[in-house]
């Protein structure tokens, strides 16, 4: 019994708390890192059309935009208010251009997924900054999947604030310690939300997860603008998005959203396309996301391994018969 006991404390202890060391530190060393990557640089970056045939996708647009696919543009101005880290061109459109009246500051390209690519403009329209590109102007493909993948990581986050709902209003109470406050919300119309400043750091970054599928934005978004840059509303599960007269101070991740609606963003838009509905159009003024680490909680279940891990061994040290002392040599 002794030799087991023996076998069991020199080497099965060692290899128990060297294997809880290692599980417990791998779940709670790991990050999620919230990088919009190539898409800060824009104040939309677009999957799809920006736009369709007769209908502008946009109308003002203060820094840059990107669309993997064709961009429509009629009555418009692109890059008149660029931000220091904004992309180089204030166009770039995988397939076509096609632009009606409107102004252009800065640069565009066109055709970068597809070389057989039109560019469409009015024969007074100033061409001499718009010019054909090609796959290594920007990786769209790339950029879908980065964005996906991470719209879906960021979905999986646990909340550490408070959603407090009240005749049709939302209150978003945070944690005064914490630097990302995390909420969810799973009403397809958020309506009305206002931050809870006496419970958020001046320097705390938030992040909204939308878990529904059709997802309005209306109403009021009370005390954001001074996290503009450090807010971001995922909307990792929607298909459509749309703003109705209404101001976001944020960016907006809704990778798989057809986007449309009316009103204005002070921060940068991903989506899978971009459509006027009604003549509507949501005016971008802003771009960038300041990219945070949110730090993983271990789940409650990994808690209950490392207790019951530390038991056992607590267990067989109490268990373990003193060593009688040794009889001295004549």
């Amino acid at each position: 019994m002794r030799s087991s006991m023996t076998l069991f404390s020199t080497r099965t202890l060692p290899l128990i708390s060297a294997a809880l060391f290692a599980f417990s530190f791998s779940a709670s060393a790991q990050a999620t890192v919230v990088d919009l990557g190539v898409a800060n640089g824009y104040s939309a970056f677009i999957f799809g059309n920006i736009g369709s045939s007769g209908s502008s996708g946009f109308t003002s647009v203060g820094g840059s935009i990107a669309a993997g696919g064709n961009i429509y543009l009629d009555n418009y101005n692109v890059g008149t208010n660029k931000k220091p880290g904004s992309a180089v061109n204030s166009m770039v459109a995988g397939g076509n251009l096609n632009t009606g009246w409107g102004t252009l500051s800065g640069s565009a390209v066109y055709g970068v997924s597809n070389p057989n690519a039109t560019l469409t403009a009015p024969q007074w329209f100033p061409t001499n900054n718009i010019s054909k590109g090609n796959a290594s102007t920007l990786d769209f493909a790339g950029a879908k999947q980065q964005l996906t993948t991470l719209s879906g990581d960021v979905a999986k986050l646990q909340s550490n604030g408070t959603v407090i709902s009240q005749y049709g209003n939302m209150t978003l109470v945070g944690n005064v310690n914490a630097d990302v406050n995390i909420f969810n919300i799973d009403a397809s119309n958020l309506h009305n939300l206002t931050l809870d400043l006496s419970s958020l750091k001046s320097t705390a970054s938030i992040i909204i997860n939308g878990t529904a599928t059709n997802i309005t934005m209306s109403g009021g978004f009370d005390n954001f603008a001074s996290f503009a840059n450090r807010t971001l509303f995922n909307f990792a599960n929607a298909t459509t998005t749309s703003l109705q007269n209404v101001g976001i101070n944020g960016s907006i991740l809704a990778p798989n959203a057809a986007f449309s609606g009316s009103g204005d963003m002070n921060g940068t838009l991903i989506a899978n396309s971009v459509s006027s509905i009604n003549y509507g159009h949501v005016a971008m003024n802003g771009s960038g996301f300041n990219t945070v680490n949110v730090s993983a909680v271990p789940e409650p279940g990994t808690y209950a391994m490392l207790l019951a891990g530390l038991g056992v061994l607590a267990f067989m040290r109490r268990r373990t018969p003193a060593r009688a002392p040794q009889a001295a040599m004549a």
